[in-house]
């Protein structure tokens, strides 16, 4: 993968997201600059409530992306969109497509620094990202579709100026969906789709009228230039597996989603573009050319239809979101099927033998937890992926490396009771309500501790599924908890040997060093503890699933030396504490023994 997630410092993810994202559940990113600097206020606010309603409907949840703060923000709060859209008429809001990112973040950056930024306006100075700069951040986050309004292009005298978008230049390089109404019919449609096949950008219209291949354009449903879309497509499942085939394929590249504006203003709206360009060209010899086009031609347009180009972009970025909704549910559905598929074909074969794992499986199997933050030692001398470089800390600087190492459990914790002033009926289903919330004697001490700033490094293992990746994601953009890298662990008797076969398959991609500290096993769950509470909060019955706690790796003798304490709990087996104990006590570690409970105090 080439996502910067795992390294970037510079990207944070608003908890809603990220839950989604670990879960598996479709998001879909949205730009900012169109709250900013492309609707005034009010009307730009109520676009972003209703877009957020349209794809919360589905069952899909909106980020909007934006640079704030100094960092990459994939998600915002209530008032940080209402600070956002009023940022643009106060010129607190740079625009900022991928050439701005670094330039616009480090601005924030001094300006944090010099204290210029009143904490009563929470940092209110803005990048408002372009579709370039969305989908560059989307793909960091990890997120495959995005919704704009229309893309850009070949500006029109382009062969001589060389104005071309840098939009197509995002597209030919990041693996995202865009779903907008088509390239924008102020530019050169035609030069623009020519650019897109240079590029090898898959571009596709959506749901064309029957008997038309007219490739959208924006405002109209069809391009008046004659433009003939590259290719069609009649539904979201479409346009997921051409998506996903790509990514089969190692192809880095994103692919625009062109979706007819049906919007009767539009027409309207594109008569006068076609007036305006003709103005246009008459007024050449008079100074209208090059940049001066674009501009002259947005200003003339909201002039002659007196408002219509402002409900007519509305209304298609709204019809935008709801085809975006049903891709991203899509590639969510066709990526859960396949991960399903590879952990049922992993297990056995048509004779209900074992089966071999390939490397390309294997390495898929784990590209699936990559996109967890974590610091690692990584090298790239023999990397086949020159795009993986990390900017995190090296692990292996004594000045960076966790001065606490924890070694113990992680937990989903359960508790279900009834309602108040009910009793437990048997044998049914009782209204009440159900809580969810992480525990695990081992990441409990590291949350505190991370939570301190101790930067504590945490090994503990956790099952192959929804539950653990969540975990795990939460315990590192959350809890300030440091992993060094993730591999998963087969482990099963065969019937050829007999045996306890197992094998361990890491991220081969990732060439992490040392060991990883989060074991990921197949065949079993992510430790659960269940309670089944009275409604007077007594216990009634509770179902502890902790099987995996016996597969924590253990640190090795490396780590140990650069390491100040160990803490460990209970939970790996008793002969894995002696062992660890005894090298940590000879590497001059302070060890601290949490028990857990009174019998394995005893035992210990």
């Amino acid at each position: 993968s080439s996502s910067l997630l795992s390294s970037s410092s510079l990207l944070q993810i608003l908890p809603e997201v990220s839950e989604a994202l670990a879960a598996g559940r479709p998001v879909v990113a949205l730009e900012s600059t169109i709250l900013a600097h492309g609707l005034p206020y009010p009307q730009n606010i109520e676009l972003a409530q209703e877009l957020s309603n349209i794809i919360r409907s589905k069952g899909v949840i909106p980020a909007t992306i934006a640079v704030h703060g100094a960092k990459c923000r994939v998600g915002l709060t209530s008032e940080e969109l209402q600070d956002l859209a009023i940022s643009g008429n106060e010129a607190r809001a740079d625009k900022c497509s991928t050439r701005e990112l670094p330039l616009v973040i480090a601005k924030q950056m001094k300006m944090k620094m010099e204290n210029q930024l009143s904490d009563s306006l929470s940092l209110s100075h803005w990048g408002a990202t372009t579709v370039a700069s969305t989908m560059r951040i989307a793909h960091m986050a990890n997120i495959s579709t995005f919704v704009t309004g229309g893309t850009g292009g070949v500006h029109r005298g382009g062969e001589h100026t060389m104005d071309i978008s840098a939009d197509l230049m995002e597209l030919s390089r990041t693996p995202v969906i865009v779903v907008s109404a088509g390239v924008k019919s102020i530019l050169d449609i035609p030069r623009t789709l020519e650019v897109l096949e240079t590029l090898g950008v898959p571009t596709v219209g959506y749901q064309l009228a029957e008997g038309t291949k007219d490739f959208p354009a924006f405002f109209s449903p069809t391009s008046t230039s004659g433009a003939v879309s590259p290719a069609c497509v009649d539904n979201a499942e479409e346009v997921a597996d051409a998506y996903i085939a790509g990514m089969d394929l190692g192809l880095r590249n994103g692919m625009l989603v062109a979706v007819p504006n049906h919007d009767p203003a539009g027409e309207t709206v594109e008569a006068a573009i076609q007036t305006t360009l003709e103005e246009a060209e008459s007024f050449s010899g008079g100074g209208v050319a090059g940049r001066d086009v674009t501009p002259f031609l947005l200003k003339r347009v909201a002039e002659l239809t007196k408002g219509d180009s402002l409900k007519s972009n509305v209304a298609l970025v709204k019809n935008n979101a709801r085809v975006g909704a049903d891709i991203a549910i899509a590639v969510a559905n066709r990526i859960r099927k396949r991960q399903h598929s590879q952990r049922q074909g992993e297990q056995t074969n048509s004779n209900g033998q074992r089966r071999d794992i390939s490397t390309r499986a294997s390495v898929s199997s784990v590209r699936s937890w990559s996109s967890t933050r974590m610091f690692w030692s990584q090298d790239t001398s023999n990397s086949n992926d020159s795009t993986m470089t990390s900017t995190s800390k090296d692990i292996n600087s004594h000045d960076n490396f966790s001065k606490v190492i924890v070694v113990g459990g992680s937990v989903v914790d359960m508790v279900a009771k009834p309602e108040e002033g009910s009793s437990l009926i048997p044998a049914t289903s009782n209204p009440g309500s159900c809580i969810e919330s992480d525990g695990g004697v081992g990441r409990n001490i590291a949350e505190v501790l991370g939570r301190l700033g101790a930067k504590p490094l945490l090994f503990s293992a956790v099952g192959n599924d929804s539950r653990g990746e969540a975990l795990v994601r939460r315990m590192v953009d959350e809890c300030g908890i440091l992993v060094t890298g993730i591999a998963t662990t087969d482990t099963r008797t065969t019937e050829s040997d007999g045996d306890d076969a197992e094998k361990e398959i890491i991220d081969q991609d990732l060439q992490m060093i040392p060991s990883p500290c989060i074991r990921v096993v197949n065949g079993l769950n992510t430790a659960t503890y269940l309670a089944l509470l009275e409604s007077n909060g007594d216990l009634s019955t509770a179902i502890a699933d902790m099987t995996v706690l016996g597969e924590i790796p253990l640190p090795d003798k490396e780590t140990l030396l650069r390491a100040e304490y160990l803490v460990v709990d209970a939970n790996p087996p008793m002969e894995s504490l002696v062992t660890v104990a005894k090298a940590a006590v000879d590497a001059g570690v302070v060890v601290c023994f949490e028990p857990t409970s009174v019998p394995k105090a005893r035992i210990a």
